[in-house]
């Protein structure tokens, strides 16, 4: 995966030689040069799986940049015929006017936490954030060094498309130029022994392309050399195939929060809401080490009538049916015990806390959280004032087909691999049909909503996901049917009803809701 000693994966062979024939510029004009000649530098060059490919592709005026020694020496023995360039890539400053025509990686993946000092200071000063990964700032490094007309080719992680600390990256892959193509790799197994959700992408500096290229894998069972062929084969004849989808787009913008790789949706009718005009949207409550926290009913039988009342009821992920909860578990919520002194006023909770102390400390935890509370405890003021409302909640993270979004009048908190959904009074059934809807569904993934094989239900995107304003006679009708598969159980034909109201709804026209 990265460059360096500390986060080295080696690129395989297969998707190296799939980056490289992405470089248009060996059939093109490089400043006055044959393409083959242009100037091209591969950012971290590793055990020299890009430099290989592009020898054996004709091209002579390639350097790489090295920081790890061994690699350093590795490279400069195999390819004497390139420019090996001892350094770290973040602090190489060539000649000013030596630009470059092409620049390929595989860059680190490191988050800022677990960097050198020294690199840190890199990373933070050119993305202008420690809340980030090293290969936000290889990504901007390279887009300053390339030169009018250059083209980057990096495969990274999928998280620049939506991260908050992102947004520099955006900003430099949209506002001087554009990126041509995007390869969405899914959780496609490239790397041995690691798993990250990774694309490709194509970067062009200067004017943006009128359209840029997408492709999106079908499954992740794929063999990297199918990832090869069939993706070149896509970009070839412009069309999906057996292994991607293929669509084109508009260029992603720095005016998008995030870029997705499915087709842009649009309700395509009248105005809409945010949902957070009609709701609430809480995180979960986060343990840190759910072991240490987690209590069967049978244990419960020798807890005192004190140590009793700290227990509370959670919806899990586990416990999201779709349309309704099943089940809760139970936690010692340890939030408002301030000492140690009064932890061992509670003897059976005190036993299991201190069994688990050692991985307790380990946990991250903001600054004057105690050794024996949860990790993180947010939005708590406006859960606790709604225990007794209808709720909804969804897995932030979720592979199913369709939406898990279930609802309950039961007084339980959410767990941190929960999003709890708080609609105002009388529209719980309304929020709830719509959020199940195939319609929400499309339009949640366009807005980048997906994180690899996975759905991610987050606060932001959630609370600033639209609302149609439905006229009211649909609204009636799908709180109605939304009602009837809550209170019959049942995901049968009053689902499929649901459904054909919202897209009679979408094809048709409707004067607004009053009721938002």
């Amino acid at each position: 995966m990265g460059a360096d000693a500390i986060s080295f994966v080696e690129t395989p062979e297969e998707i190296a030689e799939f980056m490289v024939s992405l470089i248009s510029i060996s059939i093109s004009k490089a400043e006055g040069k044959e393409g083959k000649d242009a100037r091209i530098l591969d950012a971290g060059c590793g055990k020299g799986v890009f430099l290989n490919c592009l020898k054996k592709k004709g091209f002579k005026g390639v350097s790489g940049v090295e920081l790890y020694e061994p690699f350093y020496e590795f490279c400069k023995s195999k390819f004497p015929e390139f420019e090996i360039i001892h350094a770290d890539f973040l602090r190489f400053n060539p000649n000013p006017e030596r630009k470059y025509d092409v620049i390929i990686a595989n860059p680190p993946y490191a988050h800022y936490n677990s960097l050198p000092a020294e690199i840190r200071r890199e990373v933070a000063s050119t993305v202008g954030s420690k809340e980030s990964d090293i290969y936000y700032a290889f990504v901007i490094k390279a887009v300053k060094l390339l030169a009018e007309g250059g083209e980057m080719v990096f495969i990274t992680p999928y998280g620049f498309t939506y991260n908050t600390f992102a947004r520099r990256v955006r900003s430099y892959l949209s506002g001087g130029g554009g990126i041509e193509v995007f390869v969405d790799l899914d959780e496609a197994n490239l790397f041995k022994g690691e798993h990250p959700e990774t694309v490709i992408f194509k970067f062009r500096k200067g004017v943006p392309p009128q359209k840029m290229r997408v492709l999106r894998l079908k499954s992740r069972k794929v063999a990297k050399n199918e990832i090869k062929f069939y993706g070149t084969k896509a970009l070839k004849e412009r069309k999906g195939n057996a292994c991607f989808e293929y669509f084109e787009r508009e260029p992603f913008s720095s005016s998008e929060e995030t870029w997705s790789s499915f087709p842009a949706f649009s309700f395509g009718f009248g105005r809409s809401v945010k949902l957070k005009k009609i709701a609430e949207v809480c995180v979960g409550f986060v343990t840190g080490f759910e072991r240490a926290f987690l209590v069967e009913e049978r244990e419960l039988e020798a807890f005192t009538e004190e140590e009793r009342r700290l227990v509370k009821r959670f919806v899990k992920a586990k416990n999201c049916r779709g349309y309704w909860t099943e089940g809760t578990v139970n936690y010692v919520f340890t939030a408002d015990i301030k000492s140690e002194e009064e932890l061992l006023g509670l003897p059976n909770v005190a036993e299991r806390l201190l069994k688990y102390r050692a991985e307790l400390e380990k946990r991250y935890l903001p600054r004057g959280r105690k050794w024996f509370q949860w990790q993180a405890v947010r939005n708590r003021r406006t859960v606790e004032a709604n225990l007794g409302s209808p709720k909804i909640f969804v897995p932030t993270l979720d592979r199913s087909k369709t939406s898990r979004f279930c609802l309950t009048y039961e007084p339980v908190y959410p767990c941190g691999d929960t999003l709890l959904v708080i609609p105002r009074k009388g529209l719980e059934f309304f929020v709830l049909g719509y959020l199940n809807s195939r319609l929400f569904r499309e339009f949640y993934l366009s807005n980048g909503g997906r994180r690899g094989g996975r759905v991610a239900f987050t606060q932001r995107l959630v609370s600033e996901a639209d609302v149609p304003l439905f006229s009211d006679e649909t609204t009636r009708k799908i709180s109605s049917l939304a009602r009837a598969i809550y209170e019959n159980r049942d995901l049968g034909c009053y689902k499929e009803k649901l459904e054909a109201g919202v897209q009679e709804a979408v094809k048709g026209s409707y004067t607004g809701n009053q009721a938002f």
